[in-house]
């Protein structure tokens, strides 16, 4: 294969366009990409005329440096030798290095130019023995310069390289995707035949290279198989980001499926609005706009001739729009309101204040397919969406693209015919807004054959319990007749007369029952007011409360009437309340109270199951109310205990830190988990955001333990990473790359380095004494790590992760008592997981930070080796007082 800069280029935007161009297959260019290399001459011969460059300069072939003159420039010198054949833009000398330079037609460096220039410097380096140290990237009308250092390419450099010589000894063409460099590449009608032919997950326009990669290794390689894998959620509640299976789903049924209902909001006066603009410049040219008022339809178009013109086009925008009030301006994607917000700095104040306005009112339209509702389309796209809505463009071949291809032909041509088509799609562009979104609030008037509600389809797929439909009418009687119920009271009764004597046990209210212990408050001696010993009873407050009997032997129910009587003086005729009163504010016992909190912390049970057990076992009567307000009773009777535990982790020298992923109703939010060796708390956070932990630790000044999360780098105290965490990423990536011999050889010098720490761990605890040997094992791996060159990106992967937290990886060996992984956290962890698994979304704020409250009091209880419900029993509050 001959490398030259068609290779290149194609080897930055996709491995198989480079296949083809290694084979010589020859496509024409499309329109786009000759626009671009007219763009390109006219720039190069613009330099050359700016630079008074002369014909001699300009097509030789490289021989040596020293046949170069000091500060001039070489227009289009070509490098051949071997299999190299690169014609570079420009090459220029100074008294000590040489510069490779790009040409760039456009207003900015790109990615493509960056990474061009580098590839170019790297092959004439390798084969011509040069040195270059920096290149230039010429750009924009002013012929500015961009210089960059080579090296700061070496990771993409390695990459692509990789790359070509895995093409170099390839047998079978290489696996290739869908990209963005489609829409511009002369071989893309091909590729895009055989990916439709193979299904290919890459048609999804949401899905990375990454992901795919991720779903071809759960076998997953076509949109029809990926459509198998869609479940509903398990709880309506929770969002969830874009669903690439239900899009498949979508696709294969040719069914519109509903994961969330749409109401937008009715307007008298709607506005559709399309910005075109040139990217690279960052400027809008043409704004389109329809007004709808009613059954009245308005369309406008504005042009902008020049860069200068673009201010003047949002001006008439802005005067066309201010005699409407109340009204939303629908737009798809952001690139409208990121142009609104770009052109604020050049309007006057008030001007500034009704684009903000505008922006205030507008609606993307494009979130509607993210988030709600999923089409039969490969991608949420304005055209696949208006195309499977029958709508048809003029031009067949209209896109974004295809839209800065006209702009370009009309500044270089100056002709008419591609102004017109500019104003015609973009107009068009805007009908087609106009058609999506009557289509979205059609929705519900539509018939169901095409559209279905994901929530029904949840049932269907999953929850079998449901009441069966019939076709025949005479199957739903039949059916009927075979209901439970039914079956007991007008069937089996006529057969076993037994079963209509059967009665159904009523609970009995609490008033009612006889109590099992009768407590009555003492006489008082004296009135407190005169001193008068005789008194009579003036009235009696009954109370009777239902309780728990527990025993070594059982639990059993007991009632318990406490009488409370009040007496009058004989001499003063004024009330005395006894000394002993009680002061019963429940009908239910506080050992009750303490087994249900048992239950619902320790056991995990729910609101429904402990109320059919108090039922069942005892027939006590006891709803999800009173429940739930106990738990917020206790909540705030042990908020001390809290405390006290928070005080007690965070003055520890050591602390396990952890966090993870809880729904409450319609949002994320986090629970983050504090614990030493002793005690362990949990917090509710909104978010994952690690700043709270600045000011909330801001007195500790022990080791911090945490997984590898990037919250916890501001932490100035020293930080230990769980080498737990660390292995396992090891592992999964080895048995990935498990033929790269060189990243086989970092994980068993690792795995060796690990083995002997654990092993002196093993036999004498975590001693700093015994420890400290090892720091000279820990020295060495390191050593060898940044001695070796690697070329695969795993390697180089793992040498960057490795040197970045080579001081948080063994910072155990210099202390005693610190634990090298971050397993006392992920256990305390457990607690919230297994609760998560079945409450997920269904608690409130509220609910979950009282529930995390008695939790965290559960949890250290078990770590002081104390029994849950006898601390509750105790009716003490410090647990330490046990």
């Amino acid at each position: 294969m001959i490398i030259n800069n068609e290779i290149l280029t194609a080897l930055i935007h996709c491995n198989y366009k480079a296949y083809l161009k290694g084979l010589n297959s020859q496509s024409l260019k499309t329109d786009f990409e000759n626009v671009i290399d007219e763009l390109r001459n006219i720039k190069k011969q613009n330099y050359i005329d700016k630079n008074s460059i002369k014909q001699e300069f300009k097509g030789q072939l490289f021989k040596d440096k020293n046949h170069y003159e000091v500060n001039q420039i070489y227009i289009d010198t070509v490098f051949s030798k071997n299999k190299i054949n690169i014609k570079v833009d420009g090459l220029y000398f100074d008294e000590k290095k040489m510069y490779v330079i790009l040409i760039s037609p456009l207003e900015k460096v790109t990615k493509l130019d960056k990474l061009t220039v580098a590839l170019q410097s790297y092959f004439i380096e390798s084969e011509f023995k040069l040195k270059i140290d920096f290149v230039k990237i010429v750009f924009g009308k002013q012929f500015k310069e961009a210089k960059l250092k080579l090296s700061n390419f070496q990771k993409e450099i390695s990459k692509i390289i990789s790359l070509l010589r895995n093409l170099e000894n390839a047998v079978n063409p290489p696996v290739f995707y869908k990209n963005t460099h489609c829409q511009v590449c002369e071989f893309s009608k091909d590729c895009l035949d055989k990916l439709r032919e193979r299904d290919d997950l890459s048609l999804l326009g949401n899905l990375k290279e990454k992901e795919i990669q991720l779903k071809n290794n759960r076998g997953i390689f076509s949109v029809k198989q990926l459509s198998y894998i869609f479940r509903a959620k398990k709880n309506p509640y929770i969002k969830r980001k874009f669903l690439p299976e239900l899009k498949a789903l979508a696709i294969r049924e040719q069914k519109t499926y509903i994961l969330e209902s749409v109401d937008l909001e009715k307007h008298d006066i709607e506005v559709f609005i399309d910005f075109e603009g040139i990217p690279d410049r960052s400027i809008n040219y043409l704004i389109g706009l329809i007004i709808r008022n009613g059954d009245i339809e308005n369309k406008y178009s504005f042009w902008a001739n020049t860069e200068e013109e673009e201010t003047n086009i949002f001006i008439e925008l802005i005067k066309v729009l201010k005699p409407f009030k109340n009204f939303v301006l629908y737009h798809y994607g952001t690139y409208e309101i990121q142009g609104l917000k770009r052109i604020l700095k050049k309007m006057s104040p008030e001007d500034q204040n009704y684009i903000n306005t505008l922006i205030d009112n507008s609606f993307n339209l494009l979130t509607i397919f993210t988030n709600c509702i999923y089409p039969p389309t490969y991608t949420n796209s304005l055209k696949d969406i208006a195309h499977f809505l029958n709508f048809e463009w003029s031009d067949k071949n209209a896109s974004g693209l295809q839209s800065i291809f006209w702009r370009y032909s009309w500044e270089l041509d100056n002709q008419a015919s591609y102004k017109d088509k500019l104003i015609r799609y973009n107009i068009e562009d805007c009908t087609a807004l106009k058609v999506i979104k009557d289509w979205i609030c059609s929705i519900p008037e539509l018939d169901n054959e095409n559209f279905e509600d994901v929530k029904n389809f949840k049932k269907k797929s999953v929850y079998k319990w449901e009441r069966a439909n019939f076709l025949v009418p005479d199957f739903q009687i039949i059916n009927s007749y075979a209901y439970f119920n039914y079956q007991r009271e007008k069937v089996l009764i006529k057969t076993y007369p037994k079963i209509g004597l059967q009665k159904t046990t009523r609970t009995k209210s609490i008033i009612s029952l006889r109590p099992n212990k009768i407590i009555t408050s003492q006489r008082p001696k004296k009135c407190e007011s005169c001193n008068c010993e005789k008194m009579y009873r003036h009235s009696i407050e009954d109370r009777t409360v239902v309780d728990l009997k527990i025993t070594k032997t059982g639990i059993s129910r007991i009632i318990i009437l406490y009488k409370n009587a009040r007496y009058k003086c004989d001499n003063c005729k004024k009330i005395v309340r006894p000394t002993d009163e009680f002061n019963i504010r429940s009908k239910y016992g506080l050992q009750l109270q303490n087994w249900i909190i048992n239950q619902m912390i320790q056991y995990r049970i729910s609101y429904n199951k402990i109320s059919e057990q108090l039922k069942e076992s005892f027939d006590i009567d006891f709803i999800h109310s009173n429940i739930m307000r106990t738990k917020v009773q206790f909540a705030n009777k042990y908020k001390t205990t809290f405390n006290e535990i928070i005080n007690i982790v965070k003055s520890s020298s050591v602390i396990h830190i952890d966090e993870t992923v809880f729904h409450i109703r319609n949002e994320s939010c986090y629970v983050w988990v504090f614990t030493n060796i002793d005690a362990v708390f949990y917090l509710f956070r909104p978010t994952r955001e690690a700043d709270f932990l600045k000011e909330f630790l801001c007195d500790f000044n022990g080791v911090l333990i945490s997984d590898f999360y990037a919250g916890y780098d501001a932490m100035k105290c020293a930080k230990q990473r769980c080498l737990i965490h660390l292995i396992r990423d090891l592992n999964d990536d080895l048995v990935k790359n498990q033929f790269d011999v060189s990243f086989r050889v970092i994980v068993m010098n690792f795995s060796k380095l690990l083995t002997n720490i654990t092993t002196t761990i093993n036999k004498f605890g975590l001693k700093k004494r015994n420890l400290n040997k090892h720091k000279k094992e820990v020295d060495f791996f390191f050593k060898m790590l940044n001695k070796t060159d690697f070329e695969t990106n795993i390697c180089l992967k793992w040498k960057k992760r490795f040197n970045s937290t080579r001081n948080e990886l063994f910072t155990f060996l210099n202390y005693d008592g610190v634990p090298w992984n971050n397993n006392n956290a992920e256990a305390a962890i457990k607690a919230v997981a297994l609760y998560r698994r079945e409450y997920d979304g269904l608690p409130t704020k509220k609910g979950i930070q009282d529930y995390l409250t008695l939790l965290s009091i559960q949890q250290t209880c078990k770590y002081q080796g104390v029994n849950f419900f006898e601390f509750l029993s105790s009716g003490k509050i410090s647990i330490y007082d046990m």
